[in-house]
């Protein structure tokens, strides 16, 4: 999957629909996106069943735009992360606001709570669908490893990984899309002053350069160990993101004037 089909959905990069619908534009993501809690996992729920049941009840109480056309354009559950919450991405802001009313609707005869992300408890707030700190002990599940809070920055400098799989199908929105998705992901955690992606002109003929690799220049060190700490066990299109300092100097004199 190209960098084109991921959004950024509050908490992690997850894939997005493309549907060229004309108001699908990056612009309004935020406001087309939707928290679901509480989803009933062990009664067998999927994303497909909760796209149609969503889509057949909005239909049912005229609130999509056009009747024949399901405005859910997709949902992702946290199943690999061992908590009963999800998101879904709808087709237009007015849409996303009708749906707002059914905050509550029963799925599979359980209460499914439907909200913007931002109103939403934060899953790394949960460990196997309960509280931190709520825990039955000795309660099996298969539970949600929380990032280590000890990492620190050892510089201003983030380098990421190969962030972007490059190869004679990238385009320069493909770059462009992933820009931005760390401007948006990264920025929302520490203040950044520069993001730089590797393009083949650019390691062509540096050794220490590979195509895809992100340079991160946050506005000081403590921005990049925020940074760091929220945004390093996250996945981009189903990668583990790796995260490492970079040395400041050498990114000044080596990295930055090639951009």
């Amino acid at each position: 999957m190209s960098s084109s089909g991921m959004f950024w959905d509050g908490f992690q990069w997850v894939p997005r629909a493309d549907t060229g619908i004309a108001n699908d534009v990056n612009a309004s993501r935020k406001n087309r996106r939707l928290y679901l809690g509480n989803l009933p996992y062990h009664l067998g729920v999927t994303e497909d069943s909760f796209s149609k049941q969503l889509y057949e009840t909005m239909r049912d109480r005229g609130m999509c735009n056009d009747p024949n056309q399901n405005p859910v354009l997709h949902v992702w559950f946290a199943r690999d992360k061992g908590a009963n919450y999800g998101f879904c991405e709808v087709a237009s802001q007015e849409e996303t606001e009708r749906a707002l009313q059914l905050d509550g609707m029963l799925v599979l005869g359980v209460p499914v709570s439907i909200k913007r992300p931002n109103d939403a408890v934060s899953p790394l707030g949960m460990i196997g669908g309960v509280p931190v700190g709520m825990q039955v002990p000795g309660q099996q599940a298969s539970m949600l490893a929380l990032p280590s809070a000890q990492v620190s920055a050892t510089s201003p400098i983030i380098r990421i990984d190969e962030i972007l799989k490059v190869d004679e199908k990238t385009t320069e929105d493909d770059y462009n899309d992933v820009k931005e998705d760390m401007q948006e992901g990264c920025g929302a955690h520490g203040k950044l002053v520069m993001v730089a992606i590797v393009k083949p002109a650019h390691a062509s003929g540096n050794a220490t350069l590979k195509p895809g690799d992100v340079y991160l220049q946050c506005s000081t060190t403590d921005d990049a160990t925020k940074i760091m700490r929220a945004m390093g066990h996250r996945k981009y299109d189903g990668r583990q993101i790796s995260m490492t300092s970079y040395e400041e100097s050498k990114f000044n004199s080596e990295i930055k004037p090639l951009f």
